[in-house]
Parts: C-alpha cells; sequence; structure tokens
C-alpha cells in the first residue's frame, strides 16, 4: 500500500503543480496564516517577548464521487513561547521548531454517512477534541496533555500515516477508529517531512471514539464522546481512555447558532504513565456575547494535568504533583479574511518545578486568510 501510496503522491504533486493558485476545475488551494504575539508579564522561568506563528498552503482535487485528494504544506517560524515559561503542557496550540514541510497529504472518500481516510494526517481533527475547546490557545483544551504529552502523537506539527474510518451506526451515533505510526517523523527539512512510513516496528498507536449527538431542530444541543488508545511500541507501550462532553446551555431566540455554551474533559492512564496519569478540563464560551458581534467568541476555561509518580520519582528535584492552566479569550471578527484573539492565561506550578514562580502570559493572535 505504501509505494501505491507514493505513486499516488507524485502524480497528484504533477497535476497540482499544473493548476494556478486559485480555485480551476476541481482544484482548491486556499493560503491562511496565524501570527502570535506573545509577552511572560509575570513569573515563569524568564519575563519577554516572542512573535511566532505559521503560514498554510493548503489544496484539495475533486476526484471520483466522494472522493478527494487533500494536503497541506506549512512554514513555522518563531521562538516557542515554552522556553520563557517552563511549562510542560505547551501555551501554545500553533508552538512548533522553525521548518518548512509537507504537513498532511490524505485520500478521502465519503460514502453515506460513512468515512475513509488514508494517508499523513493529525489525529486531534479526527479524535478527543471538543468543538467549543477549539477556540482557546492552550495546547490542553485541543487535546489533553495524558496523550499529547505522554506518547509521540501524530498531531501538530508531527502528523503521520494512518487509516481512518467513521462509521454511521444511527443518525445521531458514530463509531471512529483509527491506526497510526507510532513513531511520527520529527525531522526537519521539506524533502524529509514525505514521510509515508507505517510499519509495526516502528511502533503503532491505535484508537476509537464512540460519539453521541443530541440535536433539535437541526440544532445539535449536546455531544458526547468516549474513547481508548494504545500505543504499542518497541521502546515504550502505554494505554488511556478520555471522555468529552459539548453542552449548550442557553440559546439566543433570534439566532440559535448564538448563546452560551460549555465543555469537559477527562483523560487517564491507568497504569506505567510515562508523564501524566491524567487530566481533566471545563470551560465556556458564549457566541455572539455583544450586540451586533454575532460572530465573536468570549470563553473561560480551566485545565489540570496531574503527574504519575513514575515521573515524579524520576526527577532530580522534590516537584509539584500538578501543574494548571486558567485561560480567558476574546476572538474579534474583522471580516471573513481577518480575526483578532485576545488571550490571558494564568500557570500554576508550570514544569511542577517548585523554582519557577507562577506565570501570567497575554497572547495577541491575528488570524487571516491570504486567499
Amino acid at each position: 500500500m505504501i509505494p501505491l501510496f507514493h505513486k499516488l503522491i507524485t502524480a497528484y504533486l504533477l497535476f497540482f503543480t499544473s493548476h494556478t493558485f486559485a480555485q480551476n476545475g476541481k482544484t482548491i488551494v486556499e493560503v491562511f496564516a496565524v501570527e502570535d504575539f506573545s509577552s511572560v508579564i509575570d513569573g515563569g522561568i524568564t519575563q519577554g517577548e516572542t512573535l511566532m506563528g505559521f503560514i498554510s498552503l493548503t489544496h484539495e482535487t475533486s476526484l471520483w464521487s466522494g472522493a478527494s485528494l487533500k494536503g497541506q504544506h506549512v512554514l513555522n517560524h518563531g521562538k516557542p513561547l515554552t522556553d520563557y515559561v517552563g511549562d510542560l503542557q505547551t501555551i501554545s496550540n500553533i508552538e512548533a521548531p522553525r521548518n518548512i514541510y509537507l504537513y498532511e497529504f490524505i485520500l478521502e472518500q465519503k460514502f453515506k454517512g460513512h468515512k475513509l481516510i488514508i494517508g499523513k494526517s493529525e489525529i486531534n481533527a479526527l479524535f478527543a477534541y471538543s468543538t467549543h475547546g477549539l477556540g482557546f490557545i492552550h495546547s490542553s483544551f485541543g487535546i489533553g496533555p495524558e496523550m499529547s504529552v505522554n506518547v509521540p502523537l501524530a498531531t501538530f506539527p508531527y502528523a503521520a500515516m494512518g487509516i481512518y474510518t467513521n462509521l454511521q451506526i444511527q443518525k445521531n451515533l458514530h463509531l471512529s477508529a483509527a491506526v497510526y505510526d507510532g513513531r511520527p517523523n520529527t525531522e526537519i527539512g521539506y524533502l524529509k517531512s514525505y514521510d509515508f512510513s507505517l510499519n509495526s516496528k516502528r511502533g503503532l498507536f491505535w484508537i476509537g471514539e464512540i460519539e453521541y449527538q443530541i440535536t433539535k431542530e437541526k440544532t445539535q444541543l449536546s455531544t458526547y464522546k468516549m474513547g481508548v488508545w494504545t500505543l504499542q511500541g518497541h521502546s515504550q507501550r502505554e494505554s488511556g481512555f478520555y471522555a468529552i462532553m459539548d453542552q449548550t446551555l442557553l440559546t439566543e431566540n433570534e439566532n440559535p447558532t448564538q448563546g452560551l455554551h460549555a465543555f469537559a474533559q477527562y483523560g487517564g492512564i491507568p497504569n506505567n504513565a510515562s508523564v501524566f496519569s491524567n487530566y481533566k478540563g471545563l470551560g465556556m464560551v458564549y457566541y455572539g456575547a455583544f450586540k451586533k458581534r454575532a460572530q465573536d467568541q468570549l470563553g473561560l476555561a480551566w485545565g489540570q494535568g496531574n503527574l504519575s509518580d513514575t515521573y515524579r520519582n524520576n526527577l532530580s528535584r522534590p516537584s509539584d504533583r500538578a501543574e494548571t492552566v486558567i485561560e480567558a479569550y476574546y476572538n474579534y471578527v474583522i471580516s471573513d479574511q481577518i480575526e483578532v484573539q485576545l488571550d490571558s492565561q494564568y500557570i500554576v506550578n508550570p514544569g511542577v518545578d517548585p523554582q519557577v514562580k507562577n506565570a501570567l502570559v497575554g497572547i495577541l493572535r491575528l488570524k487571516y486568510n491570504l486567499f
């Protein structure tokens, strides 16, 4: 299967380069960028400012009925904010080393209520995410650190080869399962990012999730997800579970998409956790909190990762047991192309090191679609 996939890539890239960077026939290309202007106002390892961001080029080509080829190329720049704060969970969900690389390349086939994806992709776009947690900048509100920190996971900026399937059991009930390469390629360099290995000798990451939705008059009120995962590698074997809830608390009569929504996360590793033994998070988001600002978002969330005894015992210094984050943000939509997000985070026990003070961080995020 892998040699065939290499041939598909070569053929597609030749086809893609013959098209202009715009919608042309069956090929669509988009370019967007995200920039974080961050400042450690107090605490952490050291105070200071940093600029970090990425530019992404995505392209999608329609094939036969229900099928498409999708790719994403990314250029990262800037200095990681973690170098200033010293946290374990990662303050910004776009933190990455300077690099230019092929991030994702997939063949997607949609059936009646079902989906199959083969290729290099990230787990977090398909599993273990809260819809209402996606607006937050802190990484743990996108995917729990008991997964993203403990094991080499196929998530930004390191995707991996995988096979994914989603089955619609009933109208509001879906079952998803996937297997990914257990060692995502972390090498720097564009050509080195063309890695489509899926080999048990490198280790495999297996994951399954069941999702149930409650809707009313085509408006989604609640979503419940439960999942299990396991990494089976030669040097590391670790397994865990998670549960996620998205809940509508109130909606505005004139627009059901506006209103107050909440989310909750929990993830745990029963045995031999390498770093975090469990994580729990709670948050609320108000969509359209102010008049004439229907697309804006106002969010507040709390998350805490608890360290395993194994990790703490291997430290050469005394440590705290948990690292906690509190985040608040306001996302201001200027136009279809530009958004500005004001974000503040307070990190308690960064890196669980008693010598590092609690950190207060401010972030200004710009998001814009170039075309």
